[in-house]
């Protein structure tokens, strides 16, 4: 390494900035709540996403009555679509947003990815005026190249071939439909929807070895493929990936042309710097550590192969490089995306050999759409039977048995030993093929046995340690839902309970918040799918859960418990339907019915089976959960008369942790109900601003004078408690700003 002192810079950089914050490096908030601003600025980009228009903002300025600042950039929203070119100054008016940190186990970190690319607010507006524009034409002219292309694909080809090119050719993901999108990434080939390295490779070494053979020159040849490859990186998005790409191809190009070899791991280290220097934050995202831990692979990992069998055939050298990859990258596809596509190294074997067709087909018919119509359709039918194949080997590979394994976000220290593991067998391997010179015999050397089976056994160990989990004690999680419920238990046998899942503020509640935090947490089966009351904000997640369980890789649900009600209105005769039509088993509680295990149970203590009611709130199942010595009230969204009814009854006792009735209405957690649960710890979901006033003042005065802890998730986000039965933790997942 001491050859390349370039390469050995870029590790030192990145292991600073691994190691530091990202608190460091994030934009000062002038503004922490939403509030109408004006805003003028500058359009760098814009993109069409669903029934809005996307639009990237520079050199903002912010303002209102109270506040006005300056910000590099700003995301924009606006209603139905637009065009504004590149360089137009905007003003308008809107609702601004500071983007916000996770507030759940899993959920995605929406502020560390815009905050890499500069952008710390969002902006909702219904119109915006053009009030001058600044020259840029050879960005401009890009950007029509572009839209043109996209406009070649939607005219010759079908509606799923388009979005599909025009998301790995030209980087637009957002026409992409999202069952395509996690179609590809449950098989383990979403990498061919961005512009990666890979398709950066085949178009500009493709490029400059075609203008070689004709041109006889380096020069001609090595300076429209350079510029290419700028050019072509900067319309597809510039992403990380594509950036490193287009840098190392880039040199590996220069290379050639002064006739000095190229070498690789020098080629990462300044693609790696370049990105570091200009966003600090690449380091702590997902596609910075998976675009150049799969180079560092085929850098330092592949060449070992040759320890073993020194002339590959074609299949076994693409076999050795997707493994050499999977080596490297697992454990993060498992922090960032928590399961494994368990087909999808055979699956590439077929994909990515078939890419480089795929590309150069996908480019010519853009490009000669541009001129020739009729010639685009040409190259069109090999783009459409390539994409059919894709989808066949897809679906063939989800069919199987255990195609996807949900194995949950390993922890930073797993991360950490596994990595150390990694470094240790490539020491002994590498000092194994300077030992016994590898190059100078004939035949290949292979290490003795003793040194394949120890790497071998500490490779072993290494993946064993980052796939298993352990759990004691019982663990209770109130995810932040927003305007919504959703509880989550885990028994020390490992059954798990959802209790709710719905949010009348966050859109997709089980997509963007439920599910991720179960695969986060390892969870391939729920055992039990409790639904309190069908108002939406406790029910609408939840489809998403009984859609999602029906996919290849989809988390089982193993029952739905419902409420035991005399009278069954039009939601809960729908949501019964849509259990039955995923064949999920039905349980209905009422008063006394428990569902218990070894060292766990669930007693329902309210409706009773022939009460009739009006109001669904006053017919939520309330459930006491019992372990040990410890106890958990969950209230649904009763009332002060269904409060009455229990007290009455004499169901309630003393609990550790109450889970306040209704969001922390006002209408509920009364003060004889207090008096007599007494509980150590109450927990409130509710959203930051509702029209409902919740949580009640009034609601949390009565739980202070109670003597309780309030924790509420629009403070502290997702609420985690654990304990054996005596002991009892409680904890907030973060601190909002």
């Amino acid at each position: 390494m001491r050859q390349r002192p370039l390469a050995c810079l870029a590790l030192l950089v990145f292991l600073i900035l691994t190691f530091l914050p990202a608190e460091l490096f994030y934009e000062a908030l002038q503004v922490t709540e939403k509030c109408e601003v004006r805003i003028t600025g500058r359009v760098s980009r814009q993109v069409q996403k669903d029934e809005k228009t996307q639009i990237y903002l520079q050199d903002c300025q912010v303002r209102n009555e109270k506040i006005q600042f300056k910000t590099d950039n700003l995301l924009i929203y606006l209603s139905g679509s637009a065009d504004y070119p590149a360089g137009t100054s905007l003003s308008l008016s809107g609702t601004i947003y500071p983007i916000e940190e996770p507030t759940n186990p899993g959920q995605f970190n929406s502020r560390l990815y815009y905050q890499g690319k500069g952008i710390a607010y969002s902006v909702y507006a219904e119109s915006a005026e053009a009030v001058g524009r600044e020259s840029a034409p050879i960005r401009e002219k890009l950007l029509q190249i572009r839209q043109k292309i996209g406009q070649v694909y939607e005219r010759v080809l079908n509606e799923r071939d388009s979005s599909l090119l025009r998301a790995m050719v030209l980087g637009e993901k957002e026409g992409l439909d999202a069952e395509l999108r996690e179609f590809y990434q449950r098989n383990g080939i979403s990498h061919l929807l961005a512009i990666s390295g890979l398709h950066i490779s085949l178009v500009g070494m493709g490029l400059y070895r075609i203008l070689r053979r004709l041109t006889g020159c380096y020069v001609a040849a090595g300076i429209p493929s350079i510029l290419f490859l700028c050019a072509y990186g900067w319309m597809t998005g510039a992403s990380v990936s594509a950036v490193r790409a287009a840098v190392m191809c880039s040199l590996a190009i220069l290379a050639d042309w002064i006739g000095r070899t190229y070498d690789m791991l020098t080629a990462i280290g300044v693609s790696a710097l370049a990105l570091m220097v200009t966003e600090p934050l690449c380091v702590k995202q997902s596609a910075f550590l998976l675009s150049f831990g799969a180079a560092l692979a085929i850098a330092l990992i592949q060449p070992l192969w040759s320890l073993y069998r020194k002339k590959m055939k074609v299949i076994e050298e693409q076999l050795s490089v997707t493994i050499s990859v999977l080596i490297v990258t697992f454990p993060l596809l498992l922090r960032f995306f928590f399961q494994y596509p368990v087909y999808s190294t055979f699956l590439n074997l077929l994909v990515i050999p078939l890419m480089g067709v795929l590309m150069s087909c996908g480019l010519l018919c853009g490009f000669a759409g541009l001129f020739i119509l009729p010639a685009a359709r040409i190259f069109a039918v090999p783009c459409h039977l390539i994409l059919s194949l894709y989808e066949w080997a897809g679906k063939q590979c989800l069919s199987l048995p255990g195609a996807v394994l949900t194995i949950g976000s390993p922890g930073q220290w797993k991360l950490l030993f596994y990595y150390g593991i990694l470094l240790v067998v490539l020491l002994l391997l590498y000092r194994e093929k300077r030992r016994k010179k590898y190059w100078r015999g004939r035949t290949p050397f292979c290490p003795g046995r003793g040194v394949s089976a120890g790497c071998a056994a500490l490779l072993a160990t290494g993946v064993l340690l980052l796939c298993v989990r352990i759990h004691t004690g019982l663990d209770i999680m109130m995810l932040d839902v927003g305007q919504g419920d959703s509880v989550f238990f885990r028994s020390p046998s490992g059954k798990t309970f959802l209790c709710d899942g719905g949010s009348t503020s966050v859109k997709k509640t089980g997509s963007n918040r439920i599910l991720p935090f179960l695969r986060s947490e390892g969870e391939n089966i729920l055992d039990y799918m409790i639904i309190s009351h069908m108002d939406a904000d406790h029910i609408n997640g939840l489809r998403e859960l009984i859609e999602d369980s029906q996919k290849a890789g989809g988390i089982r649900i193993g029952h739905a418990v419902l409420p035991a009600l005399a009278v069954k209105d039009e939601a809960y005769a729908e949501m019964e339907k849509l259990l039955g039509q995923a064949r999920i088993p039905i349980l209905y509680m009422g008063s006394r019915d428990r569902i218990s295990g070894q060292d766990f149970s669930l007693t329902c203590l309210w409706p009773e089976k022939e009460d009739m009611s009006d109001d669904r709130n006053a017919l939520s199942l309330v459930l006491l959960a019992e372990y040990g010595d410890f106890r958990m009230l969950l209230t649904g969204d009763i009332g002060k008369e269904t409060e009455a009814r229990l007290l009455d009854l004499g169901f309630l006792e003393e609990v550790e942790i109450l889970k306040t009735a209704h969001h922390g209405s006002r209408h509920s957690s009364s003060e004889k109900f207090l008096e007599r649960v007494r509980p150590l710890v109450s927990l409130i979901s509710c959203s930051a601003s509702n029209r409902y006033g919740h949580p009640g003042e009034e609601t949390l005065q009565r739980l202070s004078d109670a003597g309780s802890r309030i924790r509420i998730t629009k403070d502290c986000g997702a609420v985690m408690v654990w304990t054996d039965g005596r002991l009892v933790r409680v904890k907030g997942f973060s601190r909002k700003q």
